[in-house]
């Protein structure tokens, strides 16, 4: 637990990341007082409504497993003083994703109800949460892999607003195999987001035990 609790000290004074979690709440205030805006004039917005801000400002919580995953190794390559401290590299590599769990949870609870309780639902916001912090933990197991913030970035970015969309649109039952799916219905989506983020953290940790830091 006190490796844990150092990379939450980590992670708590990186300015980077303070100022990734507040733009996020602030575009899903905003994302949100529109859709309710275009809900009381008419406009039809299906019955994702409540979730829908979600659906755009999960690119905040991709961005911010991006910068935590990151940051030691932009950071005058700090990711050696590190592992000097804590030379086990799997330990080290899940206290890694617990503290950004820890961090991240707070932050998608919040974003979450942000979202859902302005249309009457709170329910929805233990799985809204659960899904954010699951797709931050993803994204910081690629950009693991990758070690550099811009490319894992864009690739994630890429699949989860570019590839993914068009792949529903050409087979919609590619839907339940893709890791963003619960962004709008966590019911269906959550055995792919819990699949992809396993996969990734699993993959994350064996190409940290393996390679030079």
């Amino acid at each position: 637990m006190n490796t844990v609790r150092a990379e939450l000290r980590k992670l708590l004074t990186l300015p980077s990341l303070r100022r990734t979690a507040l733009l996020t709440w602030a575009a899903t205030v905003l994302l949100t007082y529109a859709y309710a805006s275009a809900e009381s004039s008419g406009e039809p917005l299906g019955d994702d409504a409540a979730l829908a801000p979600l659906g755009y400002t999960q690119a905040g919580f991709l961005v911010l497993g991006v910068l935590a995953a990151t940051s030691e190794y932009q950071e005058g390559d700090q990711i050696r003083a590190t592992l000097l401290a804590m030379p086990r590299r799997l330990p080290l590599q899940a206290a890694k994703a617990l503290a950004l769990a820890a961090l991240t949870l707070p932050v998608a609870t919040a974003t979450a109800a942000t979202s859902t309780l302005p249309g009457g639902e709170a329910a929805r916001i233990p799985a809204a949460a659960a899904y954010l912090t699951l797709t931050t933990l993803l994204a910081a197991a690629v950009a693991t892999v990758v070690r550099r913030a811009v490319p894992a970035a864009i690739a994630l970015l890429g699949l989860y607003f570019v590839a993914g969309p068009l792949l529903r649109a050409g087979d919609p039952a590619s839907a339940a195999y893709l890791p963003d799916t619960a962004a709008l219905d966590p019911s269906h989506g959550a055995a792919a987001t819990i699949a992809w983020t396993f996969a990734a953290l699993t993959l994350a940790a064996l190409t940290f035990r393996r390679r030079d830091a």
